[in-house]
């Protein structure tokens, strides 16, 4: 069964890839150039979301922060190329999927499995 996943990402190469990486897989994937778009459109509306950690506005961390208090909670797989950074916030406590650039298709698509708890490809 497909998934409706949002990918959000401040560089357009990077968000465009990695959704048409993902509809190879027959997987919907919207691409967002930030968060906060992402907020506008509704991001209840997707199975997951994958985020780029670092953004301008709200990062990938915050978004994550901010869906966490809906009652309908979306999944966040987080991406970065900076790994080190996303330990900090390890370091502080919080757990999250994390996917580091460059993106590879197999642990991807394996992480949205996990999250959602089902085949998606």
């Amino acid at each position: 069964m497909g998934a409706n996943i949002a990918i959000v990402d401040d560089d357009e190469l990077v968000r465009t890839s990695v959704a048409g990486l993902l509809r190879s897989f027959g997987i919907r994937a919207i691409p967002f150039d930030s968060a906060d778009a992402l907020l506008v459109a509704g991001a209840n509306r997707f199975d997951c979301i994958v985020s780029d950690l670092h953004m301008p506005g709200t990062n990938g961390l915050e978004l994550r922060r901010l869906l966490n208090g809906q009652a309908n909670v979306v999944p966040v797989i987080i991406m970065t190329a900076f790994p080190e950074r996303a330990k900090d916030a390890v370091r502080l406590g919080e757990r999250f999927p994390l996917i580091e650039k460059p993106i590879d298709s197999s642990q991807l698509i394996a992480c949205i499995e996990d999250v959602l708890g089902r085949s998606v490809g």
